[in-house]
């Protein structure tokens, strides 16, 4: 089997990784690559490892999209809807499992495939009842997806659902682009309804456009739908609330313009563009005591443990 090459390819969990800690950025885009290889350097694998790791946070939004995307797949494809109560069982189980996995170091075994806290593995001191606190809280938002009207109104139309979590790639100017999104549904008059799935407390409207806005490029684009039959509605669980926001032709001209103008920037650090080699002094890290570097998965191999 051919080794994989690392490509210069652009998403927006990317772009938003450079717009932060350059180091932690390198980290996770070429210190890291090559980790899994059984005879990878111990620095590279302890790279690696560390990028695989989750907070607490960030896994409870894992565990209610699975949860969401198990449902829709089963009614997609004409098998009997989940009642809430299996989702809410299954969604606690699984989520027990990856806190015992963490805690015993077992996930180690399989770092792609299995769930590692960086609370577990930096031995952070924890607030009590914090992970009880984390169970009771997806069940509370598996619960509060079943009961949102977009959710229930899915499980209407399974037929017209086009996109649900599937990982594409696509040609904008000379780079690809990665987008995966939550779901895309038609709406039965030639359009189609982009819905993106938000668990945690706070989330830039900003930020979401612009993701929202990549997600339009990809429509137009790639699926040829018009821009001006695109709807797409950020729901954000957590809050039990569900915003709208335009996806037109502006909104999908200054997402390929972000692309762009990122891209570039990300280019000019290499010191081989063609070859996508990037070198690690070129990618300073923040200043010592700076708060991003707390909850950074990279500090024990940037040495801000």
């Amino acid at each position: 089997m051919a080794d994989f090459v690392n490509e210069l390819v652009w998403s927006h969990s990317r772009a938003r990784s450079f717009a932060g800690c350059r180091r932690a950025y390198w980290f996770a885009y070429y210190g890291s690559w090559g980790g899994w290889k059984d005879d990878a350097p111990a620095e590279v694998r302890d790279t690696w490892v560390q990028k695989k790791l989750t907070s607490r946070a960030m896994w409870t939004g894992t565990v209610v999209h699975g949860a969401a995307e198990y449902a829709l797949r089963e009614v997609r494809e004409g098998r009997e809807a989940v009642a809430v109560e299996d989702a809410v069982r299954g969604a606690v189980a699984g989520a027990r499992r990856d806190m015992e996995g963490s805690v015993s170091g077992a996930w180690l075994a399989r770092p792609a495939k299995r769930v590692g806290f960086r609370e577990h593995y930096y031995d952070e001191p924890e607030e009590a009842g914090a992970w009880t606190a984390a169970i009771v809280e997806i069940e509370r938002q598996v619960r509060a997806l079943w009961e949102s009207r977009p959710f229930r109104r899915l499980h209407e139309v399974p037929e017209r659902i086009r996109e649900l979590e599937e990982l594409r790639r696509f040609p904008v100017g000379d780079v690809d682009v990665y987008v995966v999104l939550d779901v895309m549904v038609e709406d039965g008059r030639g359009g189609a309804v982009i819905l993106d799935w938000k668990t945690g407390s706070h989330h830039a409207e900003e930020e979401i456009a612009a993701q929202l806005g990549v997600y339009g490029l990809y429509a137009t684009a790639v699926l040829g739908l018009p821009a001006d039959r695109l709807t797409a509605m950020h729901v954000n669980v957590r809050h039990d609330t569900t915003t709208k926001h335009t996806v037109d032709a502006a909104a999908i001209e200054s997402a390929r313009e972000r692309i762009r103008s990122t891209t570039a920037e990300m280019r000019s650090k290499l010191v081989d563009v063609a070859g996508n080699v990037a070198a690690r002094e070129d990618y300073p890290t923040l200043p010592a005591g700076d708060p991003q570097c707390g909850g950074c998965g990279f500090r024990g191999i940037c040495g801000r443990r």
